[in-house]
């Protein structure tokens, strides 16, 4: 009787289908996300063999050819070691190559089953990994800097910055805090090629890679879910010590000399001192900061005759328009400058604005930092407090006159604002 019963509770145990375990949500998950409900499904893990690498080389090689083999060489070592440690991944494959320029196109999406090219656009870099060229990596909190290796996409959803991208990390001490450190790929109005011909490169992220916005989703909709994303610098640490490229003893390596030893610490970028609305002002005590200093940058580069900034550029438009924090000898040149005549134009002291972050709510209950004008009144006057130091630079203070307002004072600074520079 017992074997019986035995016999009868193992076939009604397989029988039945296991029922679903419900994890909770982790913490990680931030209150201004919002998951996209439309996931689409990924096709079966790609298995790379000899073959199938030699077939990826020359769809690398013939769609891409401005890809240096290099990066290719690199990168087709990172599929074969990702399968050799299992790691999960469909047939979407996307490079980005940060030993180029960021006013060259250096991020390519390519379909490894339909054998094609996808997207080749631009790509922004952290603000700590240099200006032009990225020549700085970090995988430390509050790094502010791009970080290189293998990457595997994960979903998709909506945040401050639209339509984004989870990114998880694989290359443990490269990349593998990328997800704590809310590295994600998200687009970028500083990215767009207009602004990189006006300005000479794209603006900066705080270590993620931003998109143009006009390719931006496409991008994030084809990739998302389990793709494959290689972030390729010639860092010698990395060919020396990375997982994904040493799973292989056999494979031939390029020698050290192509590789490049990351600076330990990001090189110091000199700020310029901008102007801040100092005593005489009676904003909100809770703002983030008192209010700066501003011109547009289409002002900016006619009266200066020179490109302006991204160093001191708002790092928010207003009304789909760059704005540039003014320094002391700028402000200093337009209160000399104003035309009597050009009341109600661009011109001098008609020229400057006050801005100041605010916080509000976009997209169904996301905020969002925007910039906002602070009207004090039209300017009257400025008038330098000091005289020339020493070294010809000017005083940081002047005082600001306005046609039936009290006046206020404006005090130079170089302290680090997290909205003011691209």
């Amino acid at each position: 009787m017992s074997a019986l019963l035995l016999l009868f509770l193992a076939v009604t145990v397989t029988s039945f289908p296991q029922l679903p375990v419900a994890f909770p949500h982790t913490q990680a998950i931030k209150s201004d996300i919002r998951f996209i409900s439309e996931i689409t499904p990924f096709s079966e893990p790609e298995q790379i063999n000899d073959q199938s690498l030699n077939v990826i080389k020359m769809l690398l090689t013939h769609e891409a050819p401005h890809l240096n083999p290099l990066v290719i060489d690199k990168v087709l070592t990172t599929l074969k070691c990702a399968t050799a440690y299992n790691v999960d991944h469909n047939n979407i494959l996307t490079i980005i190559d940060y030993s180029l320029p960021s006013n060259e196109k250096r991020f390519w999406v390519f379909d490894l089953k339909a054998k094609k090219l996808l997207f080749h656009t631009y790509v922004s870099h952290g603000i700590k990994s240099g200006a032009l060229l990225t020549n700085f990596f970090s995988n430390k909190y509050n790094s502010k800097a791009s970080s290189i290796g293998v990457y595997q996409t994960q979903q998709a959803y909506y945040g401050r910055d639209g339509l984004s991208l989870r990114l998880d990390g694989l290359d443990r001490n490269f990349n593998d805090n990328a997800s704590g450190r809310s590295v994600v790929m998200h687009s970028g109005w500083y990215v767009e090629e207009n602004f990189i011909k006006r300005y000479g490169r794209p603006g900066r992220s705080w270590g993620c890679p931003a998109l143009p916005l006009e390719s931006s989703q496409a991008i994030i909709n084809t990739i998302k879910d389990k793709s494959l994303l290689v972030i390729y610098y010639p860092s010698d640490a990395w060919f020396a010590k990375s997982k994904f490229l040493n799973c292989d003893k056999t494979i031939p390596q390029y020698t050290n000399s192509a590789a490049i030893q990351i600076p330990d610490i990001a090189p110091d970028e000199q700020r310029d001192a901008i102007l801040f609305v100092g005593s005489g002002y009676k904003g909100s005590k809770h703002a983030e900061t008192k209010p700066v200093t501003v011109i547009s940058a289409d002002t900016y580069e006619r009266v200066f005759h020179t490109t302006a900034p991204l160093t001191r550029m708002l790092r928010r438009q207003i009304n789909n328009a760059e704005y540039i924090a003014l320094n002391a000898r700028e402000l200093f040149y337009l209160s000399n400058n104003t035309n009597p005549d050009s009341a109600g134009q661009e011109d001098g002291i008609n020229a400057i604005r006050f801005v100041i972050p605010v916080l509000k709510v976009v997209r169904g209950g996301y905020y969002e930092t925007q910039m906002q004008f602070v009207n004090l009144g039209k300017i009257k006057a400025i008038k330098i407090n000091g005289t020339l130091a020493r070294d010809n630079s000017l005083a940081n203070n002047f005082t600001v006159y306005f046609e039936g307002n009290s006046s206020v004072n404006l005090n130079a600074h170089n302290e680090f604002i997290r909205w003011v520079g691209l």
